[in-house]
């Protein structure tokens, strides 16, 4: 009887046991908190209980709110630069999410504090600002350096430029735009901690709260899910990246 030996993928086996570490980290601290402050004591700051779980689901919601936002709009404004109404807006659009890139996010926050008010909608209007020249970039490169072989041959087809924009060049362009959110969503999520500035709450409440009144266990309770939280992110957009490599090249 042959045995089949299936390779194991690094990536899931990764992803699983970050995932793991998160969960354990975020449901687990609050039963081993007294002990840490034992271990690592802090004589200034322990002024208020924070729910662990609660701050880092908000979190989890600004940051994929904000790159869900980013994505949409920063994919669609690459493809439109490659249709015939959108060609003459290419200079400008990657002039704009270069110079919208240079505004530090703290200024971005206040923009979206002036427009939006305390909550949520400031943060997210912050966040898809500062994620979205990544992306913007990605898919205009990925859709720019598809082989002319492809475009030739879907010409040769009888294809017209929209059916091979959408048939064609987004389809090959598909692991480069994931490079691109990929990059993305790392700069969001760590941009993600000040968005409790905005009264939107998140562990970068944890975290101010730990540097104003030198409570260096806030700080390491908020640090760490927003580090496991990106890596894990990270490497799910990395496996999806390989699988597209890996379809495209098959097909």
């Amino acid at each position: 009887m042959k045995k089949i030996h299936k390779a194991i993928d690094i990536h899931v086996v990764t992803i699983i046991i970050l995932f793991a570490m998160l969960c354990t980290f975020v449901f687990g601290f609050a039963h081993v908190e007294s002990w840490v402050y034992d271990v690592w004591p802090t004589e200034v700051g322990n002024v208020a209980n924070y729910n662990l779980p609660v701050l880092t689901l908000q979190f989890i919601k600004i940051a994929s709110i904000s790159c869900m936002a980013s994505i949409i709009i920063g994919v669609g404004l690459g493809i439109l630069c490659f249709t015939k109404p959108g060609k003459s807006f290419v200079i400008v659009i990657e002039k704009v999410s270069m110079l919208v890139q240079t505004i530090p996010t703290m200024a971005v926050l206040m923009f979206g504090l002036t427009a939006f008010g305390i909550g949520m909608k400031a943060a997210v209007f912050a966040l898809l600002l500062q994620s979205l020249l990544p992306i913007v970039f990605a898919t205009l490169a990925g859709i720019r350096n598809v082989p002319e072989t492809y475009i030739e041959v879907a010409r040769g087809l009888g294809m017209t430029e929209n059916q091979i924009l959408t048939k064609v060049r987004i389809p090959l362009a598909l692991p480069v735009i994931l490079s691109g959110i990929r990059t993305a969503m790392i700069i969001c999520i760590g941009a993600a901690t000040l968005a409790f500035s905005t009264g939107a709450g998140g562990l970068g409440l944890l975290i101010q709260t730990g540097c104003s009144t030198y409570n260096t266990v806030y700080i390491f309770e908020g640090t760490v899910p927003i580090c496991l939280i990106a890596i894990l992110m990270d490497q799910i957009l990395r496996k999806a990246e390989k699988h597209m490599y890996n379809t495209i090249s098959v097909s």
